[in-house]
């Protein structure tokens, strides 16, 4: 019989549950069923014995050391209450961590924004130089058009169109282009300006190539301003002749018209190569120096020009 069938043959219903599993109550079961009847009757009595010295050890470690237990009850009382506190702040914590873990993600699109700001102006620190001499082009390009300089106006010019090619969406390259269009717009006038005035063949070759750069008239229309502008100066020669003696004016009409009529078709055959195509087919080129309509040739518009004046 082993010691779970003993102890409960001894007590019957009364034996604890916890008995049956326990091993310090089956180790005493072996150690009663192996002693002696004379052992066996004074075990009540040893286990007495061992229990009133148990509580006098008891009594007297309580006596001596009551002030470490109610250090160790306080102890364990804050101790306690400082896991209650932690458990508290615990579930505070774990509320509030979806809210955190939402500021966090906001915290790293920020970053994100502000990495990419900060490489763009790194990037821009890089290229300082390179930009404030795009952003000086307009005030460059003033200054080369007031100083005559046109040829670098010119190259200036072409310089910001390409860049309106690949940055037309940007606003600032945007400004940029239409400031150097109103320069543009200054050259155009300051040339014109000088086809009105006394100049050379040079000259004129020189003005023609700039106004061709420019891109703003058809090639019919720049021989219409050529001509419109040199009649112009050719009137004005002719205005500033004196009046008061007839013959004397009319003489001095025949030869300004003999001298700078041939100076106007010398110019006009070195800049324009004509030839007995036209242009342009069908269109009406109007003759704005003799005031008719009519459909002209390349060689037409210079013709009507010329029979205006000698009829003149």
């Amino acid at each position: 019989m082993d010691a779970g069938e003993i102890l409960s043959v001894v007590f019957g219903s009364l034996l604890p549950e916890r008995w049956k599993s326990s091993d310090d109550a089956a180790s005493f079961m072996d150690e009663l069923t192996s002693m002696g009847i004379d052992k066996l009757a004074r075990e009540p009595e040893r286990l007495q014995e061992e229990k009133a010295h148990i509580l006098s050890e008891t009594r007297d470690l309580a006596f001596h050391n009551y002030k470490t237990f109610i250090e160790t009850a306080e102890c364990s009382k804050e101790v306690f209450q400082d896991f209650q506190s932690v458990e508290g702040h615990l579930d505070g914590l774990l509320d509030r961590l979806p809210a955190f873990g939402d500021a966090c993600k906001g915290l790293g699109d920020v970053a994100k924004d502000i990495n990419a700001r900060r490489r763009i102006n790194s990037l821009t620190l890089s290229r300082h130089t390179q930009l404030l001499e795009i952003l000086e082009i307009p005030q460059l390009m003033d200054t080369c058009v007031r100083n005559n300089y046109y040829e670098e106006a010119l190259e200036l010019s072409a310089y910001v169109r390409q860049l309106k090619q690949k940055f037309s969406s940007i606003s600032i390259v945007a400004d940029i282009v239409a400031e150097v269009d109103a320069c543009s717009q200054l050259m155009l006038q300051q040339l014109l300006q000088q086809l009105r005035g006394q100049i050379q063949l040079p000259a004129c070759l020189k003005i023609i190539g700039y106004l061709r750069r420019l891109e703003v008239f058809s090639e019919i229309e720049l021989r219409l301003k050529f001509l419109q502008a040199r009649d112009c100066w050719f009137q004005g020669q002719v205005n500033a002749l004196p009046a008061e003696n007839a013959y004397q004016h009319i003489s001095k009409v025949i030869e300004v018209c003999r001298v700078y009529i041939f100076d106007v078709i010398t110019q006009y055959r070195a800049i324009f190569a004509d030839d007995s195509e036209p242009l342009m087919r069908g269109a009406a080129a109007a003759s704005a120096v003799a005031g008719a309509g009519t459909q002209q040739s390349v060689s037409g518009i210079f013709h009507s020009w010329l029979v205006t004046k000698v009829s003149w």
